[in-house]
């Protein structure tokens, strides 16, 4: 039976793989199909009759017709969502409302999923599952035990639907072929408890054989560490010793691949889903192994691209590769180009259409007209990691001074950090200046000054993680752009840091 069902599983997953494995040419003609369906689907509903989308005739139109809008434009009709009023953004009734973990851990949106909405999170699911069947030879994802850790399935009801991350939402569906070899089970992911919570999946899968491990990079790294510290093993790999491959989502893997290898005791595959609580956007078209992640284009969304000065709207038929672009959503729920202020750079445009995520607009640091941006701070800590032979549990970024000038200011969350602050300021300077000669060139006419860093104990995390831990999305911001907001964010969210700076 193991067999037939690996057999039949990888026939599908192979069609699956060609779905995603699409040109620029083929996706825009994906988009129109996609688009003359959204229309038919959301035909008189509130959404639809204020943007005459019956009278919008095509996907290039439509670009052109409807402007890019943030979640602002939405909140009246996700309100009316949650009043219990029909037709508003689809015509289909509410499944759940997902809920946004903002990075100071406070919920600030709710997204109204509809059937077609769910459907499209688990089938990325499979397209993901597509690729990671297609480059690794000889995997078998439906006998192959799993590790997958999401939050809460809810976290409360109201007027009958249920408010909750869409991690745990989805765990709650996996799908009935693997719940026999997925674990921790879904009465265990119920437990509010951590340490209870932590003593049932170790129950629960010590004795298995994990091969697969899916969640959140910080959620693993806790388990990991906790798994290890309770079973006084020296790696995963001594517990799990086919555990090859990491699935993951909601942040980039760069700044957690050492300290997962390290904690498991080998190298893995990482494979991972550009998700966010609005949609499933990029699938990992390629193991992240050894490089960056890039990503194929979800094809069952609508997409749009802004360029980054704003002048025009683009079709997916109309970027070009090495290019950087705003991007635009369009989903099922209703949400009509809708802005992800997420900055993209289109890789490749053939044999298939390709994407890295640059990071977010108005992120980023510019003091002296360097224009740091979100990724060259990741890729700059990725240096300073691999020259300490450590990983940094976290870190933050903002302005700072030094002798009168402006300079960056690095505060480091690691115990393993020995040399002083001079040394790692000097170290870090070298690495960015490598990743932005911008940077360099400012440091070199003297505009910016040596960074100052600070190094704090990262019990202060752990104490944030257990605060925080069941939040759909748990991450925290990393890069500020001015000092009034970092010193508000750590008042708000890490007071801990402020106390700990006081009393010294």
């Amino acid at each position: 039976m193991k067999q037939i069902k690996k057999t039949i599983s990888k026939f599908i997953l192979n069609n699956m793989y060609l779905k995603i494995s699409l040109d620029q040419e083929s996706m825009q003609l994906k988009q129109e199909e996609n688009f003359q369906e959204l229309k038919n689907k959301l035909r008189n509903t509130d959404i639809s009759i204020d943007h005459n989308l019956d009278k919008i005739a095509t996907y290039t139109d439509f670009i052109q017709s409807v402007e890019p809008s943030e979640y602002g434009k939405f909140s009246s009709y996700v309100e009316s969502l949650v009043n219990e009023e029909d037709r508003v953004l689809f015509r289909n009734g509410v499944k759940y409302f997902g809920l946004t973990s903002g990075t100071s851990g406070q919920d600030s949106k709710r997204v109204p999923y509809n059937a077609d909405m769910i459907d499209i999170f688990k089938r990325a699911q499979k397209y993901q599952a597509s690729v990671i069947n297609h480059s690794i030879a000889g995997i078998d994802l439906v006998n192959s035990s799993r590790l997958s850790y999401g939050s809460t399935p809810k976290n409360y009801t109201s007027n009958g639907v249920e408010y909750g991350y869409i991690s745990g939402i989805l765990s709650a569906q996996t799908p009935k072929m693997l719940k026999k070899v997925t674990f921790p089970s879904q009465e265990v992911l119920e437990i509010e408890d951590w340490e209870l919570k932590l003593e049932k999946i170790l129950k629960q899968s010590l004795n298995e054989d994990i091969r697969i491990a899916s969640a959140i990079p910080t959620y693993l790294i806790a388990i990991f560490e906790e798994i290890l510290k309770r079973t006084n093993k020296k790696y995963i790999k001594d517990i799990w010793p086919n555990l090859e491959t990491i699935i993951y989502g909601a942040t980039p893997i760069d700044s957690y691949r050492e300290r997962l290898n390290n904690l498991v005791g080998k190298r893995l595959n990482y494979f991972g889903v550009y998700a966010s609580t609005e949609a499933p956007i990029g699938i990992g078209i390629n193991n992240a192994k050894d490089e960056k992640q890039l990503y194929a284009f979800n094809p069952d969304l609508i997409y749009s691209f802004t360029k980054i000065d704003l002048t025009s709207s683009l079709s997916i038929g109309d970027v070009k590769e090495g290019e950087e672009y705003l991007l635009n959503i369009t989903t099922p729920n209703g949400f009509l180009n809708y802005t992800m202020k997420d900055i993209v750079r289109i890789k490749s445009v053939s044999p298939i259409l390709t994407f890295e995520i640059l990071g977010r607009q108005g992120s980023g640091i510019n003091l002296g007209a360097e224009k740091t941006s979100d990724q060259q701070v990741l890729d700059t800590v990725v240096k300073f990691n691999q020259a300490q032979g450590v990983t940094l549990d976290h870190y933050f970024l903002s302005p700072g001074v030094r002798n009168g000038k402006v300079c960056y200011k690095w505060t480091l969350f690691s115990n393993n950090l020995n040399d002083s602050e001079e040394v790692y300021a000097q170290l870090l300077d070298r690495a960015l200046s490598e990743c932005n000669p911008d940077y360099l060139d400012c440091r070199d006419l003297n505009i910016i000054d040596l960074p100052v860093v600070e190094i704090v104990t990262s019990d202060i995390l752990d104490d944030y993680f257990s605060k925080y831990r069941e939040k759909g999305q748990f991450k925290m911001k990393t890069v500020f752009s001015c000092a009034d907001s970092f010193n508000g964010f750590i008042n708000s969210v890490l007071p801990e840091l402020s106390l700990a700076r006081s009393i010294a």
